[in-house]
């Protein structure tokens, strides 16, 4: 269980390439869906600042599980929680012609929960652009060069880890639509 902290999901194919799947917060149980279905948890965590985790035993937890109804559907709660992101980020992978669309989404996923209703949303991030990268599969070159792009059509301005998204609905609509530099 991740009591504190920020923890990195990942995987990689056999030659190497990394693709972030999420980022796990404080609260969250690391594995549940492998020692619910009794499978092996696939991904690699990586602390990303300081963290407190706690180690419960598979049928320590799953005892526990089965004795107490309420945690049990905060366990299913949490595993649909996840299934639901997955199947947003495989939606977006597959369905998504390009990465500047892949991008495009993924800020205004994170636009979400940073909206203050005045058109603009003022983003912290705190990731960096190799990190983007693996978070939509592609290169960190390509992430640079897509926000280059974005602030040359001023749709965001980025200074050091502030990102402003000035218009979400011209960020929103700029997704499948092909520039000159995609051409």
């Amino acid at each position: 269980m991740l009591c504190q902290g920020r923890v990195k999901l990942s995987t990689c194919s056999r030659d190497g390439k990394v693709i972030i799947l999420r980022i796990a917060e404080a609260g969250e149980v690391l594995g549940l869906s492998a020692a619910v279905s009794d499978l092996n948890y696939e991904a690699t965590a990586e602390v990303l600042e300081p963290c407190q985790v706690n180690f419960v035993r598979k049928e320590d937890f799953l005892r526990f599980l089965a004795q107490n109804t309420e945690a049990c559907f905060s366990a299913v709660k949490q595993i649909s929680s996840k299934y639901h992101t997955a199947y947003v980020q495989v939606r977006s992978f597959g369905l998504s012609h390009t990465a500047a669309d892949k991008l495009a989404k993924l800020l205004l996923e994170w636009a979400k929960s940073n909206n203050n209703g005045n058109g603009n949303v003022h983003l912290k991030i705190s990731y960096t652009h190799e990190e983007i990268a693996e978070m939509i599969g592609t290169s960190r070159e390509t992430v640079t060069r897509i926000l280059k792009d974005f602030k040359s059509r001023k749709l965001i301005s980025l200074k050091g880890s502030d990102l402003i998204i000035h218009d979400q609905k011209r960020l929103d609509a700029s997704i499948g639509v092909r520039t000159k530099s995609e051409m």
